[in-house]
């Protein structure tokens, strides 16, 4: 019985200095964008332009997760070592650029309010879920400021592992990205309105 008791304690106390370890001292991302692969290239994209706006209203700015005690509260930030807004800039530029659209001003205007990119631990004995959440809102604009377009878009998951790393933020931030602008991307509706956006053109 003492051995029971004894390897239990041991447990517990490794336990909380693996814990301790892992939560000791702020932690550092670098978030990045992969673009879709093998992209349907839009009719007559190459004679319209579009110009992405991103206006960054989330509301916890100077990190983008943190480490957590055994009560939750946060004893150390995960910060991103580059501008989030201007990965999701170059994320949505990249995706118009791949189907055969002129990056540039003059045209359409896709404005993106980015509400929400974080992850945030939730604490248990055995377990820190990593709750991740994106959210934007997206309009289009034609030329002359009338919207065409206006959606919400939000991705949020959870997951359970054993560290507050940053890497697992890294990760956990890079599919929020990706699956919050290739969901945009997929939409008809969307791209429709960039199209209609730019003035009527006549081919050459």
């Amino acid at each position: 019985m003492r051995k029971i008791v004894l390897f239990g304690l041991l447990s517990v106390m490794g336990m909380t200095i693996i814990l301790s370890g892992c939560a000791a001292g702020s932690g550092y991302v670098t978030l990045s964008y992969l673009p879709q692969y093998n992209v349907t290239r839009v009719p007559d994209a190459e004679l319209r332009r579009a110009q992405v706006i991103v206006i960054d209203q989330r509301p916890i700015r100077d990190r983008v997760s943190a480490r957590k005690n055994m009560k939750g509260m946060e004893i150390a930030p995960i910060v991103a070592t580059n501008d989030v807004v201007g990965v999701l800039t170059d994320a949505m530029e990249a995706e118009l650029a791949n189907r055969g659209y002129v990056v540039d001003a003059g045209g359409a205007v896709i404005e993106v309010r980015l509400k929400k990119l974080y992850t945030d631990f939730q604490v248990g004995f055995w377990s820190r879920r990593a709750n991740t959440e994106s959210l934007f809102n997206v309009r289009v604009l034609d030329v002359d400021g009338r919207e065409l377009f206006q959606k919400n878009i939000r991705e949020e998951w959870s997951k359970p592992g054993m560290t507050m790393s940053a890497k697992r933020v890294n990760k956990a931030l890079d599919l929020a990205l990706r699956e919050m602008v290739q969901s945009l991307f997929r939409d008809p509706v969307f791209l429709d309105a960039v199209n209609r956006g730019f003035p009527n053109l006549t081919l050459p």
